[in-house]
This record gives C-alpha cells, structure tokens and sequence, in this order.
C-alpha cells in the first residue's frame, strides 16, 4: 500500500497513513495536498448530513484520487457503493447500475416497479452512493439521482463528480438545488509541482526544480495526471536504458513523446 505525505498551511510535514489508493506507478506514493484534505473533509461533512455532493475539475487533475482518498477516511458508517456509469446511460441502465452496485439480485429484464422496490429496501439503511462522470448521464437519468436524494425514507448520500458535472447538474434545477457542497480541485500551482513531485516519486529528486518548472511550463501546466505521465515514460526509459540516469534529460525525452516540447 503505497505512503502518504500530507501538506498543511503550514508548511510541508510529513505524516504516513494508509490511503488505500493504488497509483498504479512503481514506487509512486500518493501526495495529499491541501485540496484533497478539503474534499475528504467536505465528503465527511456532506456524508454525516446526508447530502448530495459534486466534485468537478478538468480531466486529470486528480478528481478520482481524490475522491478515493476521502472515501478511504470515512469513518465506519453507511455502506459506500461506487456506480458505474456507461456512456449514455438511459435511466433503466443506471436502475440496473445502482441495483447491481448494492448486489441486489435483479436482471435488466426486471420489471422497473419490481426494481425500483428493491432499490427502495435496499436503502432504507444509509448508503453513500458514489457516481463518477455523471456528465455523461441524460436529463431523465439526473432526474432519477434527484429522486433518490429526495426521498425521506432513504438516508442516502450522493457524491457526484466528473468532468462538466457542475454544468450538467444546472440542468435538473431540483438536483442542483439539493448539493450541499461544491469541490473542485485546482491545478497544481508551479511551487506546488516543484515541492511535491520529489514526495510522488523518488526520481523527481533527481530533477533540478527549474527542470519541473520547464516540464510543468511546456506540458504538464499544472496537469497532475500529465506529470505521472511524464514519470510512466521517464521509469520505461530507465528500465529500457539502465545507463541513462540523467534525470532532466530523461524528463525532456518524456516532454517530447507527450509532444508538449
């Protein structure tokens, strides 16, 4: 389970904890910045009152990190189901979605009243049911979601991100009207890549910080996604070339195959 770095106001204080958030890159720790302290902090909030939550930024600045980080720091409580959303979802594939999500043992061929019914029971005891790219559900499928939320006999939270999802949200007024708060992550800022990249992964503390500041400048602006990109082709190319330790010339050559140099 990889490492946790947490970073206050008040400087950068190391603190370990177990995220249970896979980085998917070897040796990678996940770096909890002060953004994702305030989204598991807002998610707590938002699960204690049972409200409805929406998480937005542009794609790859780190939304499902950390949204995993503040699932991960939820007390015991309410069961956390996470969604799958297909692509343009209809609201009886997001009905089968939900109910297969809480393991409730129904076909797509169910009947919507029978389905419903489950779902209704199911959740008579608290849940928090977690949506990721709900910009990609239509209006009647929004709608559906507002139902959910709306109803008294079911202690359900919502935490609804993606991309865009603050804009399709203001399409159901009635939804929209129910979020309790509003989370989005920011890029990282140039002294924020600069301080925090070497705590990601060890081989940025090989890499000068006017070389962070130049493959933050030219590709990654900010772009967290786009700097474990840069690390992926950096550690491919250590293991292709075991000799090539130079680690801004390894940083330039993974610039150049994102074509941001």
């Amino acid at each position: 389970m990889p490492a946790v770095r947490a970073y206050g106001r008040g400087g950068m204080v190391p603190r370990l904890c177990d995220s249970g958030v896979d980085t998917l890159i070897p040796e990678a720790d996940v770096v909890v910045t002060e953004a994702l302290e305030q989204t598991a902090s807002a998610l707590r909030h938002v699960v204690a009152a049972g409200g409805v939550m929406n998480i937005d930024r542009a794609p790859g600045s780190g939304k499902t990190i950390a949204l995993q980080y503040a699932l991960s720091l939820l007390p015991r409580g309410p069961a956390v189901c996470r969604v799958p959303i297909p692509v343009g979802a209809s609201v009886a594939q997001l009905r089968h979605a939900i109910a297969e999500a809480l393991a409730l043992k129904v076909r797509p061929a169910t009947r919507r009243n029978t389905t419903d019914q489950a779902l209704a029971t199911a959740l008579r005891s608290p849940h928090v049911l977690v949506y990721d790219d709900i910009q990609r559900l239509s209006p009647p499928a929004l709608e559906y979601l507002c139902r959910l939320a709306a109803d008294p006999g079911a202690p359900t939270t919502l935490i609804l991100a993606g991309t865009g999802s603050t804009r399709a949200l203001q399409r159901i007024p009635e939804l929209a009207s129910r979020i309790l708060t509003r989370q989005h992550i920011p890029p990282l800022t140039r002294t924020q890549a600069q301080a925090l990249l070497p705590d990601f992964h060890p081989l940025w503390g090989k890499v000068p910080p006017q070389h962070i500041a130049r493959a933050d400048e030219r590709c990654a602006r900010g772009n967290f996604r786009a700097f474990a990109q840069i690390t992926a082709h950096v550690i491919d190319a250590v293991l292709t070339d075991p000799l090539a330790h130079s680690g801004s010339a390894l940083v330039e050559a993974a610039c150049r195959r994102l074509g941001g140099i």
